[in-house]
């Protein structure tokens, strides 16, 4: 029997430093974070970024809609040419006020906990179906105000030119309303999936 006790508590052939390895392992798993919550801030940053992005798509179209208005107006200031920009310039302010209402509380998590940011996320794709409501109203107005307008044609209240029972402008309203169609059910799909994705998250 030895004499010292520590020779009596040793291994034969096991490596000190496999102990420290072991002991630096299970370390990093403790402090390692938690995975449902990287993956939700991840999911938000992508949802951040889309957000801007068609920010700036919707204000690049209503600078287009505006300039096509005032020019139309300066180039020829007839009463259908003023009626026209004044529709325009109407539409538009209503559009970009739903904008940004509705993306108004999108920007920042209410909190830096897990359940903040998945709450943003589902606020987020609430407010895309949102828009996607608010764009078919915009429409049903829009096709509403060039019925009005061919009525008032027929009449000779106005004269315009514009026939909406013309082959080419029936065949645009078509193009318009299938896109719109496609994009709604891209959307309604999109958002159920992101939906479904975030809730598996859930901690």
């Amino acid at each position: 029997m030895s004499d010292n006790p520590h020779q009596a508590n040793d291994h034969p052939g096991r490596d000190p430093a496999d102990d420290w390895s072991g002991l630096e392992n299970l370390w990093q798993e403790q402090v390692r974070p938690v995975p449902a919550g990287t993956e939700i801030i991840r999911h938000v940053r992508r949802q951040e970024r889309r957000l801007r992005i068609n920010a700036g798509l919707e204000w690049l179209v209503a600078i287009a809609l505006v300039t096509f208005a005032l020019v139309r107006l300066f180039s020829a200031a007839s009463t259908e040419n003023i009626l026209l920009a004044t529709v325009i310039l109407l539409l538009v302010v209503w559009a970009l006020n739903f904008s940004i209402t509705n993306r108004r509380g999108l920007m920042e998590p209410h909190g830096e906990s897990v359940q903040a940011y998945m709450d943003l996320a589902l606020l987020r794709l609430q407010r895309r179906r949102r828009g996607v409501r608010f764009a078919w109203l915009l429409y049903a107005v829009e096709i509403s105000i060039f019925i009005l307008w061919e009525l008032a044609e027929r009449f000779g209240a106005i004269d315009t030119g514009f026939n909406l029972l013309s082959p080419s402008a029936l065949v645009t309203v078509l193009a318009i309303t299938a896109v719109m169609v496609a994009w709604s059910l891209f959307v309604w799909r999109q958002t159920g999936r992101e939906k479904r994705v975030i809730h598996s998250l859930s901690p």
